[in-house]
């Protein structure tokens, strides 16, 4: 026996396979049960612990698109000719990506720093967000991820301006270095533009003759004003005489008009008026019949002292100067039949009253450019000189600049246009793909428990027969 054993040293693996334990089916059948609910709580245990230890995360997506057409534009320069320039789709070459290069900015480090310096945070707070460039598009689609919802759309918004900033930053610089090369080479053509115009602003200034064309269109104006001056002044005579007719049959003033209008279209001093008008008329009844110290007569009074003082309080307020006439005319007159004709008047007072200050402003400025006229005779050929002199310097340094800088007034040849497609939205849900992916491995997980211990238990018929038929 013992020398069978030393013959086949691993007989007692393949018996133990093969045969398994000696106990009962059911003790082996409670061992095995114990065993699944073990593993499945260990599983679980350990599934529910990520799941609660794992932070909510809250993924906010934007998207941004670089246009594929190219611009152009055509400059006309007065007497110089056309000057035109153009900018290519930045997609015209097949070997270069321009959303790979702005794939390397929006996640350099410098500009995730500066992203997070927005919100008060540190990079490594911040984030990298995640970037990709769906292919045959002009698409670039970012997303990043938060503890919470607001954070995360603060986050993308940062990214964002962050990602703009820089590259606005970027296509000043490049400007700036092409100008500072430019400039190189036309200080001397600037530095007689300047001179020339200094000599004009100063001519200008001195004079006050600004061209020759105004020089000729001084008389013009002059004889135009004064012709306004004609029509005007005939205008307001018509308006006057207008005024004082109305004035004259309305026996009031356009000011007087004004208030009778604001205290009859003022519906508490109406109802004053009417409740002093019943009081007066109880009064006059009263009167009729009793005599001054009976108490009726003596209560009506009162009441109508009342009303007076309250109609006198009304008015004073609503025209903070209270005229009794005004009061009297309410009270005794229907106005209603003359509203109209006051409106009237009250409009042509007004009229009139424009037409005034319209007549003195308009004298004022004849005297001004009367003085104007007699200043400028002897300057219009002066000012002809340097106005030369200053349209040939900047002819050519017009030239120059627009030979040499034209063609790279596209401010997006070296930086693409980089338009903002989708805004960062605040994202509703919670991202649930940790969530999801956890509960995965855990089911995952507890199935290859039970397939296990599934394959241990059935082990024996099978190993027998594959090994009683080797």
């Amino acid at each position: 026996m013992k020398a069978s054993q030393e013959g086949y040293p691993l007989l007692w693996l393949k018996r133990a396979l093969v045969n398994g334990s000696s106990l009962p089916a059911p003790a082996r059948r409670k061992l095995y049960l114990k065993t699944v609910l073990s593993a499945l709580a260990v599983i679980w245990l350990i599934t529910g612990l990520v799941i609660v230890i794992t932070p909510t995360r809250y993924t906010c997506k934007w998207v941004l698109i670089l246009p594929g057409a190219g611009a152009g534009a055509v400059v006309s320069l007065d007497s110089l000719g056309q000057a035109s320039s153009s900018s290519s789709s930045p997609y015209l070459s097949s070997a270069i990506d321009p959303r790979e290069n702005y794939k390397a900015i929006a996640l350099s480090d410098k500009l995730l720093s500066d992203a997070a310096a927005q919100l008060n945070l540190k990079a490594s707070a911040l984030g990298t967000p995640k970037l990709k460039l769906p292919s045959q598009t002009g698409l670039m689609e970012f997303s990043i991820s938060a503890n919470s919802a607001e954070l995360a759309e603060q986050k993308a918004w940062a990214h964002y301006r962050t990602l703009q900033g820089t590259l606005s930053h970027l296509r000043i610089d490049e400007i700036h270095i092409r100008e500072n090369g430019v400039r190189m080479g036309l200080e001397s053509f600037a530095d007689k533009v300047h001179q020339s115009q200094a000599n004009i602003v100063a001519f200008q200034s001195k004079t006050g003759l600004v061209s020759l064309d105004q020089f000729k269109e001084v008389a013009v104006t002059i004889e135009h004003l004064r012709q306004s001056q004609v029509n005007l002044t005939a205008k307001l005579n018509g308006g006057l005489a207008s005024q004082q007719l109305l004035e004259a049959d309305l026996s009031l003033t356009a000011s007087q008009s004004t208030d009778l209008l604001k205290l009859k279209n003022d519906q508490l001093f109406q109802q004053l008026l009417v409740n002093y008008t019943e009081s007066t008329a109880l009064l006059v009844g009263l009167n009729g019949h009793f005599g001054e110290q009976h108490p009726q007569v003596l209560t009506a009074k009162t009441e109508q002292k009342t009303m007076l003082d309250a109609l006198h309080s009304r008015c004073q307020k609503l025209l903070t100067r209270c005229d009794p006439k005004l009061m009297l005319i309410l009270s005794v007159d229907d106005i209603d039949g003359r509203a109209e004709l006051m409106q009237k008047l009250i409009n042509i007072t007004t009229e009139n009253e424009g037409l005034t200050h319209e007549l003195a402003s308009l004298s004022t400025q004849i005297d001004e450019w009367e003085i104007r006229l007699k200043h400028s005779n002897d300057d219009a050929a002066k000012l002809e000189d340097l106005h030369r002199d200053h349209q040939l310097a900047t002819a050519v340094f017009t030239s120059a600049i627009a030979k040499i800088d034209v063609g790279k007034a596209d401010i997006f040849s070296a930086y693409p246009l980089l338009q903002l497609f989708a805004a960062p939205t605040r994202p509703e849900k919670p991202d649930k793909l940790g969530l999801i992916l956890t509960l995965v491995g855990g089911i995952a997980a507890s199935m290859m428990v039970i397939v296990g211990l599934s394959i241990l238990w059935i082990r024996k018929p099978i190993l027998q027969k594959i090994l009683t038929n080797d």
